[in-house]
């Protein structure tokens, strides 16, 4: 699921993200910085994933279909999917999972 960012904050200043029904417990806390020389290459796990948009834009590949993100999109990566990132530049991204 991508969550498209660039929302407008609520009263107290915050920009809220649903994720619906998707639980993610944290495991991990990864930030990185993918190039067209590093692309994060398709694969799939069995923990669940949220990966949030610092900077740049990229194409996210979720179980073969692509999709633009660009700063400040959530990507929420269910068990299993086969998920990949990739840019024509650069993009700063964090990973959670």
């Amino acid at each position: 699921m991508i969550v498209k960012g660039k929302v407008t904050p609520d009263e107290r200043g915050r920009c809220p993200y649903t994720l619906g029904k998707s639980l993610v417990a944290v495991h991990h806390f990864v930030t990185r910085v993918t190039t067209p020389h590093n692309p994060f290459k398709p694969h799939k796990h069995e923990q669940p994933e949220l990966w949030f948009i610092l900077e740049g834009d990229a194409v996210v590949t979720l179980d073969g279909a692509e999709h633009t993100v660009e700063a400040e999109d959530l990507i929420v990566i269910e068990p299993w999917v086969e998920h990949g990132l990739r840019t024509e530049r650069q993009v700063k991204w964090i990973c959670l999972g």
